[in-house]
């Protein structure tokens, strides 16, 4: 069956299958995780159950017209909501589309079904616009809105909503999709997935990236701090450098793990003699308040501030802690 498809999750689909069993579905769904662990593609699962026209108990199906439609994204009635433009947001010209389509009947499936991926994206006014809607929901009609940041949701819209949890994958499984479904190196695979936390997309960008994530982390464990750090560039895209404050800020959280004498504990295994070297020499509190300054940069990315401005300070803040 299609459920079978959506890998771990277990309780938040025997959640789902509960209420489709009884009939009891709510007007709006959220879905909530770390980025890649499959949340979306749970949502669609529920989009194509809500529709789907073999026997109850076994929706969906995979077999139906109405399944396939769904799964090719082609479906009427079925529409997906994604962050864009040069803000990454969903904009209210975009709900309002969205409510003038579902204040029709459904096309050919027995439910409109909205799947916003991104809720924490809504602007103010796309949120307040949804909101009435969630509030009124039609009998026609379901919204199934994902998050990986909760807490930057609007609270109005998140107390209209089923909350669905969707945790970290374990690490065997993110390993078993990125050799089998996408080919990847199994020793590279291996490596990737302990250090994804769960994600599968995260696993993915790492093994795409593995040389160079490599040359990072030899970077992040130098004895020579002054020529590793300031006789080599910086990146300078917003990408790159939000990669190098996820990098940072892992391989400090495996400083203070060793600190702590946690040694099984520690996500990058292969490191093992340069994370214990610098537990040994450094401060675990100053560790700890230097990681949280690599998010609060990481943060502000997203608010436009010059990607190379945060790149130099995140440098001066690593060297800092290290002494150099």
């Amino acid at each position: 069956m299609a459920w079978n498809d959506v890998y771990g999750h277990d309780d938040a689909k025997r959640l789902l299958r509960v209420h489709l069993a009884s009939r009891e579905v709510p007007g709006a769904y959220l879905f909530v995780g770390p980025e890649g662990v499959g949340k979306r593609k749970l949502a669609l699962e529920m989009a194509r159950a809500l529709n789907c026209t073999a026997e109850e108990g076994q929706r969906p199906c995979d077999q139906c017209p109405t399944c396939a439609q769904i799964m090719k994204g082609g479906h009427p009635d079925v529409h997906l909501l994604l962050p864009g433009g040069a803000s990454d947001q969903v904009k209210i010209e975009s709900v309002r589309q969205l409510l003038g389509r579902f204040a029709l009947r459904p096309f050919n499936a027995a439910v409109q079904v909205a799947l916003i991926d991104g809720a924490h994206r809504l602007t103010e006014e796309a949120a307040n616009a949804l909101l009435k809607a969630l509030e009124e929901p039609s009998r026609s009609a379901r919204f199934l809105l994902t998050t990986s940041r909760l807490a930057d949701c609007l609270p109005t819209i998140v107390s209209r909503c089923q909350l669905v949890r969707c945790g970290p994958l374990p690490a065997d499984v993110v390993r078993h999709l990125l050799t089998d479904l996408h080919g990847c190196d199994p020793r590279t695979a291996e490596a990737a997935s302990r250090l994804s936390a769960g994600s599968v997309s995260r696993a993915l960008e790492l093994a795409g990236r593995w040389d160079a994530y490599q040359r990072t982390l030899a970077r992040l464990g130098a004895e020579q701090l002054q020529t590793e750090w300031l006789e080599r560039g910086l990146p300078e895209t917003r990408q790159e450098v939000a990669q190098l404050l996820e990098e940072m800020t892992a391989w400090l959280r495996d400083v203070a793990v060793a600190a702590a004498g946690s040694p099984e504990q520690i996500a990058h295994t292969e490191h093992g003699e340069a994370l214990r070297t610098q537990a040994a020499a450094m401060d675990v509190d100053r560790c700890v308040d230097t990681a949280f300054e690599l998010l609060s940069l990481r943060e502000s990315l997203e608010q436009f501030v010059s990607p190379r401005l945060v790149a130099s300070l995140a440098r001066e803040k690593w060297l800092s802690l290290l002494g150099a």
